[in-house]
């Protein structure tokens, strides 16, 4: 697509979405996204929080916070880390019964998707971990970057990038391991939707590197309907095992555009197994019916960054990046702009909601894995 046609569609868009609510519709639902006078978007302030902690105490469970860091950007992460954002990271430790100094039991953090902990799946993952003997650790990624309920998707999604997902579930990692009752060489990662591809990305090992280096890395990595259309430009790994599972139903997974992603990750030397569920969709555990709901998704692009720079592309072409020393608001907009310059990339509707049968399945598989790798039982 020529650049003239780009600027075309987007006047074109932006017309019609005046027309049709004026500039505050654009503003409010949109972020302002495309209007001409727009140039950052306003983030959520970070809250005051309690101080971290980088030890944990003997029985010491429920609301943790620990220090992580907000690059935002990929390349900011690669290359200039120590020097990027400070915050508070939180998340919710359950400890399975019995868990002591003397008996230190495995542990899974646990990533939340976009639209943020569900009720539904993020705290009875948590319970079932906690029943086979695993600690279960719910990262909260959105409500320490300043994200309450009343915020739109989008400016969900905004608020913490993959990036900063990333940092968190290794700063997880880190504190963790400091728990007498957890043994720190058996700390797996799992995640859902936005939070499935995060624990996909948590195998590179040059972020293990950088992040965490003087800890073990993460012993599992289980990813639950995270999407393949965006990879880190790197196939290194851990060496870690990872398991994908997903429906062949869910139109935000496409199942051709993950095998050769997949099998990168196991030819870097991980073990890898995929479990596919027949007429599945997405967010199986939602008690929400089963239906086709209209979310966006990334559909017939592939996404990447440069191994060496950590600049964003699309399809193998590099996107305009946010502004030498820009703010996080600066590199939001940036981000949000993959909507001006790819806009065939994004599509709408997908199925969401209760299937029963594909929760069971998908349970099953879990717990069988964490049997094999973190509970050392055949």
């Amino acid at each position: 697509m020529t650049v003239l046609k780009k600027i075309i569609i987007l006047i074109v868009a932006v017309v019609m979405l005046m027309l049709g609510g004026g500039v505050y519709y654009v503003q409010t639902q949109y972020a302002g996204i495309g209007l001409p006078w727009v140039s950052s978007i306003e983030l959520p302030a970070f809250p005051e929080l309690p101080e971290p902690q980088t030890t944990l105490s003997a029985g010491q469970s429920g609301d943790i916070y620990f220090a992580t860091r907000s690059p935002y950007d990929f390349s900011e992460l690669l290359h200039n880390f120590d020097n990027t954002l400070q915050n508070t990271g939180k998340g919710h430790l359950t400890l399975p019964k019995g868990a002591s100094a003397d008996q230190p039991v495995p542990a899974m953090i646990i990533l939340h998707g976009s639209g943020g902990i569900d009720k539904d799946r993020e705290p009875v993952y948590a319970r079932m971990f906690a029943e086979q003997g695993i600690a279960a650790f719910v990262l909260d990624y959105y409500s320490v970057r300043g994200v309450t309920p009343d915020i739109s998707y989008l400016m969900k999604t905004l608020s913490a990038s993959e990036t900063d997902i990333i940092v968190d579930a290794y700063s997880a990692l880190k504190v963790l391991g400091s728990h007498p009752a957890i043994d720190a060489s058996r700390i797996g990662v799992t995640g859902y939707s936005y939070g499935g591809m995060a624990t996909r990305y948590t195998l590179d090992s040059r972020l293990k590197q950088i992040i965490a280096p003087d800890v073990p890395a993460f012993a599992a990595h289980i990813d639950v309907y995270g999407p393949c259309h965006q990879t880190l430009g790197f196939n290194g790994t851990t060496g870690a095992p990872y398991l994908a599972i997903y429906g062949d139903q869910d139109n935000s997974v496409n199942v051709a555009q993950c095998q050769p992603v997949h099998k990168a990750i196991e030819q870097s030397g991980s073990p890898l197994e995929q479990f596919m569920i027949s007429g599945a969709g997405h967010a199986w555990e939602s008690r929400r019916p089963r239906d086709e709901y209209d979310y966006p998704y990334i559909s017939g692009c592939d996404f990447t960054f440069d191994a060496d720079r950590g600049a964003f592309h699309v399809n193998g072409k590099a996107t305009p990046p946010a502004p030498a020393g820009a703010d996080r608001d600066e590199r939001a907009y940036a981000r949000a702009a993959i909507g001006i310059y790819a806009p065939e990339c994004i599509q709408r509707g997908y199925i969401i909601g209760k299937d029963k049968s594909a929760d069971s399945q998908a349970k099953q598989k879990m717990q069988q894995f964490l049997q094999r790798y973190l509970l050392d039982v055949d």
